[in-house]
């Protein structure tokens, strides 16, 4: 007996310890190499990473995810996406697992034939019939070209699971027949790697932020990092950015004076734009970096 209450009374002295050691590993930790400091950092030659590539962009959305031996384009920038040429080439990619349109509109759909022709995908992921009423008129030509280029289509819904290498990609879409126009149903991925999760949340506007931040089906909406929504031209809904709780946001907006800048800095958010440079994050699913790249 009374060596099962030595046992019990040092279990009750090691569980602060424990539990401290357990907050910490759960932290989110973002080493930030933009300003040129800790630029020592480096993860292990081998360890296994997910990586994330904004190239330098603004006003529309193009970003590439790479995990293991999968590859994925989310969205293609329209009159941009000779910035996204570029960075492939300049990263060796030659194709993709998947290429993921978040709504069908010219700035996130308009390149994606151009792309494809030259880095194929094994599949195209859309969260719209090829048929919706809304959206830009370019998107046509964009689907017609990637059929005729024997790509694949595959439309995604909520909840659903993509397989991505040691990643989980998950898809959340509200499709509310209220909500105003194609932005607001925009198929967003939150993708996590270990215990690193990032959020890419296509142009959700109000209507869809607050059905997001109501979250009355528990969704865990957590993420370290997020893209924000839209550019960044409006603010965020308190009650999404709440669910969220992001410790670093990327922005595709060519102005740090929008309002959505302008929240972020009111709430000393640490937030980055893409129109200031390309930037790669990786992680090893416990610690993120950040850091610009030229291509």
């Amino acid at each position: 007996m009374k060596k099962i209450l030595a046992l019990f009374a040092a279990i009750l002295f090691l569980l602060p310890c424990l539990c401290g050691i357990a907050e910490e590993s759960t932290q989110t930790i973002i080493i930030d190499k933009t300003k040129g400091e800790n630029a020592d950092f480096a993860f292990g030659e081998d360890e296994p990473l997910l990586e994330v590539f904004f190239p330098s962009i603004y006003g529309c959305d193009a970003a590439l995810v790479r995990c293991g031996d999968d590859a994925m384009l989310i969205d293609c920038a329209g009159s941009q996406y000779k910035e996204v040429r570029a960075m492939f080439k300049h990263l060796g990619v030659t194709e993709l697992t998947y290429a993921v349109n978040s709504h069908p509109d010219r700035d996130h759909i308009g390149g994606f034939n151009h792309i494809l022709k030259e880095v194929p995908a094994e599949e195209f992921l859309l969260g719209f019939p090829e048929d919706y009423d809304s959206g830009d008129g370019v998107r046509f030509k964009v689907y017609e070209d990637l059929h005729a280029q024997g790509i694949p289509f595959h439309r995604v819904a909520h909840g659903e699971s993509i397989v991505f290498g040691d990643a989980s990609v998950t898809v959340y879409q509200r499709t509310d027949d209220h909500l105003p126009r194609v932005n607001n149903k925009s198929v967003t991925l939150m993708i996590q790697f270990g215990e690193r999760r990032i959020y890419f949340t296509g142009d959700i506007q109000a209507g869809a932020q607050t059905l997001f931040g109501e979250n009355e089906e528990g969704l865990d909406l957590h993420a370290d990092i997020l893209k924000f929504p839209h550019h960044g031209y409006q603010p965020m809904q308190e009650s999404f950015l709440a669910q969220v709780s992001p410790a670093l946001v990327i922005a595709t907006s060519g102005e740090s004076t929008t309002e959505g800048i302008k929240q972020l800095r009111d709430r000393s958010i640490p937030h980055l734009l893409t129109s200031h440079g390309a930037l790669r994050l990786a992680t090893n699913g416990k610690i993120w970096t950040v850091e610009k790249f030229k291509y």
